[in-house]
């Protein structure tokens, strides 16, 4: 089908794409998280690219053909199975991003704190800091959103590039010890199959769902693409092997330097690098770069995941299931100015609330449990369609496609499961769990409720524009 024209701008090529996927999709932190599994973390890598990185990868290529409108997984599920589960499937993205990345400011913050050494201590503990950072970064969020993909494009690239450039540096280490030694630890490559556990398929789940997953992010701009039906498909191909690459690489590096028992799974990437350079001033200053990167590049995610997200009800306005104001673009630039400004307000009033809970371990686990959970959601309704719909000519999956689909579901499904089950200590497990629970359903009632509302709306309006 040919994409439709809702009066956006086409700004994106195939280069910002590629760059923008490896910034929603990598996240080097995350090489500290399978470091932690030792001997098993090639495999377990492997594992997730073949039941889960893969088969997402191949759904997104086909649906970006078959499908190039604005909306990205929210148009998807709607054409794939129906409607309101395509309005489900786009209100809890929305949800995860907005609890995600709630907590950015906090994370800047930290990163300030160890850039500025004893001196800017202070900066990691201060909520009052901290907030600033979060108002700070919700303006920048607005303002660089309104001004359009032309402005955010480069940012993303940016934050791209500095991710590159990070791993760039931990494989120097990696390929100078190999150098020296001509050989690395056997830990960092080894094939060691996992031993069977609860807590190895939740380290799996994670590795697969929130490490390896994101292609389907940029689709949601089909429509702000010069060439949409081959470009998203193509820098899924490009992004592919080079984020595996990258996952694998890196962790191989920290187990190259860091012993399994001391890797810190918050600061894996400025822990191989000083522990590669030394106790020396390049070893400092490189691992202060990185950490500089590292506020870049969440920063650079946050704006452009906001984005992302205020397309979404602005798709869902043109359906008239929102009010009309949410699909209003700038006279200007062509951007959803009002879904930006209600993005942002959600963002910073959420960031707020994190901050409150900041002493409160529990209530920091539930909100990421609910988050986390509300992704699971979406990736369930993405590949269930994929596995039970698309029965019309529009794009009929082959069998391939459709096993991949269903084993990416049930990736996503454990993955679900493992979202009531707190990760640090709580006072009673199982009360955390009914929480978690009671709050997912709640949001997701929320969203039912909101669809409700608004085919109702639309049966008494005359279509606004059909897709």
């Amino acid at each position: 089908m040919q994409p439709p024209d809702h009066g956006l701008k086409r700004e994106l090529k195939l280069r910002d794409l590629v760059l923008m996927q490896i910034l929603v999709v990598m996240g080097l932190n995350f090489s500290g998280y399978a470091a932690k599994q030792g001997r098993s973390q090639v495999v377990l890598w492997l594992l997730a690219i073949a039941l889960f990185y893969l088969p997402q990868a191949a759904i997104v290529i086909g649906l970006s053909r078959a499908i190039p409108v604005e909306g990205g997984v929210y148009q998807w599920v709607k054409r794939g199975i129906s409607p309101f589960a395509g309005f489900m499937a786009g209100w809890s993205f929305a949800l995860y991003i907005v609890c995600w990345y709630a907590a950015t400011g906090s994370q800047v913050s930290s990163g300030i704190a160890y850039v500025g050494g004893s001196c800017g201590a202070w900066m990691g503990v201060s909520k009052a800091f901290a907030l600033a950072l979060t108002v700070l970064l919700c303006l920048l969020v607005f303002v660089v959103n309104v001004r359009g993909l032309h402005l955010t494009k480069w940012l993303s690239g940016t934050g791209s590039l500095s991710s590159v450039f990070v791993f760039l540096v931990m494989a120097y280490l990696l390929a100078r010890l190999w150098a020296k030694s001509k050989s690395l630890p056997d830990v960092a490559f080894s094939l060691a199959w996992p031993g069977f556990s609860l807590l190895t398929l939740n380290v799996f789940t994670k590795m697969a769902l929130f490490a390896l997953s994101g292609f389907d992010q940029c689709s949601i701009f089909s429509e702000e693409c010069r060439k949409p039906k081959n470009d998203v498909a193509r820098s899924v191909f490009i992004a592919v092997p080079l984020i595996a690459v990258m996952y694998i690489a890196s962790t191989s590096a920290v187990l190259s330097y860091i012993p399994v028992a001391n890797v810190d799974m918050a600061a894996p990437v400025s822990q191989v690098i000083q522990a590669g350079f030394g106790p020396t001033a390049v070893g400092g200053a490189f691992a202060a770069i990185a950490v500089i990167a590292f506020c870049f590049t969440l920063t650079a995610g946050l704006v452009i995941v906001a984005g992302m997200v205020a397309r979404l009800p602005m798709a869902a306005g043109w359906d008239g299931l929102l009010p009309a104001w949410w699909s209003q673009l700038h006279p200007r630039f062509g951007t959803p100015t009002k879904a930006i400004a209600a993005i942002a307000a959600a963002l910073l009033l959420m960031g707020g609330l994190s901050l409150l809970g900041a002493g409160n371990q529990e209530a920091v686990q539930m909100l990421a449990a609910v988050g986390f959970g509300s992704y699971c959601i979406m990736y369930m309704l993405l590949f269930g369609a994929v596995v039970f719909g698309f029965r019309s000519t529009e794009w009929r999956p082959g069998i391939a496609i459709r096993l991949g689909a269903f084993l990416a579901l049930s990736v996503a499904a454990v993955a679900f499961i493992f979202q009531l089950l707190p990760i640090g200590e709580v006072a009673n497990p199982w009360r955390f769990a009914m929480k978690v629970a009671i709050a997912i359903c709640a949001t997701s009632g929320l969203g039912a409720y909101l669809y409700w509302r608004g085919s109702l709306r639309a049966q008494r309006m005359p279509a606004l524009q059909q897709i």
